[in-house]
């Protein structure tokens, strides 16, 4: 057995292990710990040798920054104010290890993301807690999520593509039925996307020449597909095609003074709570002490299950980007800003056709990725870390490629 073969089995135990989580001063995964008692015996050099690697453990050390001063600012509790700090140490010190498992083959991220796949299953089945039959429904979507991303990768690379896309909407249909819409609508973009990136392919064409003259056609694209997207969930859900629960709750959104965004009521208020202390934020894990996010949901609409208020309930946060400056303050948004740009410069860059064959699992799980920067709350440190390194090492691959043929 090479070094190759041992370094993917390796990938799938890591995998394995990235979602078996417990709790100690916070939560951590087996496959986190894993990646951190290996760090000393690997070799740094190749992550030294990528810019953008390091610049985004700069800026991970920027939100670190924004925890300690956010915590000191408000007060913060000491056990919270290690809970927020090891979050972005774990974080920090697992990106060595995730560029090692990845940089000589980039593929080896499908074989991780198998055994993902299969740790989030266990996770649903054995070791989460559920306190009513709807987050049974409700979880069991996103228990499914990974894998189904998986299978239609797999698919793609093997080159059946249209088999990859009716996978993964049939996938996304069914989540209509259950209580979700968001997945349809990311995936459904990233199905119209690979169908783009398919055709610049076949024309032999460069995808950064969409960017320079052909941008405003790629917007459109993606506009009509949004609107088409819209407009097949609305009137499904209205009709109550979908199910009697999805049309109460479309219809219940309907009566709110924000339509449809009301489902994301979290985002909304987490942002008045940002326009409240914009700087420093509220801390780690800050509670809603004084009900003033409680006070806001009731009057705008935002509480339509008539939760009621906890002493212990956090501060909303739903949203990577959002959660980072309520917890951390402004810098605690620097850093998911950074990230943001880093994946556009990607996508920009054309590195997501660099090799043809992991691009429907790339999109697929991008679209994922943006949708909960944007609109989940932070978990899963090791996935997110890979991810972000899967696309330094593929933009980076791409640019050597391209010197050599300068140069050449």
């Amino acid at each position: 057995m090479n070094k190759n073969q041992l370094k993917n089995i390796f990938a799938f135990i890591v995998g394995c292990l990235a979602f078996l989580q417990f709790r100690i001063m916070g939560t951590f995964a087996l496959g986190e710990i894993v990646a951190l008692a290996s760090t000393p015996f690997i070799a740094f050099g190749k992550f030294r040798e990528n810019k953008n690697a390091r610049q985004f453990v700069y800026m991970a050390f920027v939100w670190l920054l924004g925890v300690i001063l956010a915590d000191i600012w408000n007060g913060t509790p000491m056990e919270d104010r290690l809970k927020g700090a090891f979050n972005v140490i774990f974080l920090i010190s697992i990106v060595p290890f995730s560029y090692w498992l990845l940089y000589d083959n980039p593929r080896r991220w499908i074989i991780y993301y198998f055994g993902y796949t299969l740790s989030v299953l266990y996770n649903y089945y054995f070791q989460k807690v559920f306190e009513s039959d709807f987050e049974v429904d409700t979880w069991r979507v996103y228990a499914y999520y990974p894998l189904a991303m998986w299978v239609a990768g797999y698919l793609y690379y093997k080159n059946k593509h249209l088999l990859s896309y009716i996978a993964i909407m049939m996938f996304s249909v069914w989540t209509l039925f259950n209580f979700s819409r968001n997945i349809f609508l990311c995936q459904t973009l990233a199905v119209i996307l690979l169908l783009i990136f398919n055709s610049i392919k076949n024309q032999n064409r460069d995808f950064s020449e969409l960017f320079s003259k052909r941008f405003l056609r790629l917007a459109l694209g993606i506009g009509v597909g949004l609107f088409l997207i819209s407009y097949t969930y609305e009137n499904l859900a209205s009709s109550g095609s979908l199910g009697d629960r999805a049309q109460k709750k479309y219809m219940m959104q309907q009566k709110s003074r924000y339509g449809i965004a009301s489902g994301r009521g979290d985002f909304i208020v987490s942002l008045y709570m940002i326009g409240r202390s914009p700087v420093f934020g509220y801390g780690s894990y800050a509670k809603d002490k004084d009900k003033i996010a409680f006070k806001y949901k009731n009057s705008h609409d935002l509480n339509p299950y008539n939760e009621p208020y906890n002493k212990n309930d956090m501060i909303p946060r739903h949203s990577y980007i959002l959660g980072a400056w309520v917890f951390a303050g402004i810098l605690g948004f620097v850093f998911f800003s950074y990230v943001l740009v880093a994946i556009w410069k990607f996508f920009r860059s054309g590195a997501i056709l660099y090799d043809s064959r992991i691009t429907g699992l790339l999109s697929y799980v991008m679209a994922l990725m943006i949708w909960n920067i944007l609109f989940s709350p932070f978990s899963d440190r090791i996935n997110f870390v890979l991810f972000m390194m899967m696309l330094f090492i593929l933009q980076q691959k791409q640019l050597s490629e391209k010197s050599i043929v300068s140069n050449g």
